[in-house]
Order: C-alpha cells, then structure tokens, then sequence
C-alpha cells in the first residue's frame, strides 16, 4: 500500500513552483527573481521540484528578519507633512 501524499511530512515532500508560490504568497516573478535563488530545487525531467525543508528553511529566515515598514506614498507625506491650516492657504491661492 503507498503512502498519500498527505501523510508525508511536509519537509519530506516536494513541490511544483506554482505551489510554492501558492504556500509562500508570492508572485512569479518575485518568486523566481528573489526566492527561488534561496530554495533548494531540482529538475524532475522537465519540471521544477522544491523540496518542503527549503521552504519551512525560508520561511524561518523571513521571519528571523526585523520588519520592514511599508513605504508611505509622497502625496500622503507631503499632507503629512502640512499643518492644516497652512493646505487650506495654499488651496486657496492655487484657485483662479
């Protein structure tokens, strides 16, 4: 009788890039720029194979890393940046 798939360990199985992706919530290009690079893989005739201990691996190095804040976007740094009365002023000097 063979083993389903579900009761291999996951750092004993191995998985396509498109699951990968899936598992690690990332896009194809970032996933095959920034992260396959860090993953352990290998060819399986034509296809890519991950194996499960490289992506419990990286996922432990992302969450060792500090946090990284969120870029705040310029226009909202700029009203950040204004005291409300001084935008009311030059809103309305920009009028015609």
């Amino acid at each position: 009788m063979s083993k389903q798939s579900s009761d291999i360990p996951f750092e004993h199985r191995v998985f396509s890039s498109k699951q990968t992706q899936l598992i690690l919530n990332v896009r194809k290009t970032k996933f095959f720029r920034e992260v396959l690079p860090s993953l352990k893989a290998y060819l399986d005739g034509n296809k890519l194979q991950i194996t499960g201990q490289s992506i419990l691996d990286y996922q432990e190095k992302r969450l060792a890393e500090p946090r990284q804040p969120r870029p705040v976007p310029q226009r909202i740094q700029r009203k950040l940046g204004e005291s409300g009365a001084a935008a009311k002023t030059r809103r309305v000097e920009a009028r015609p």
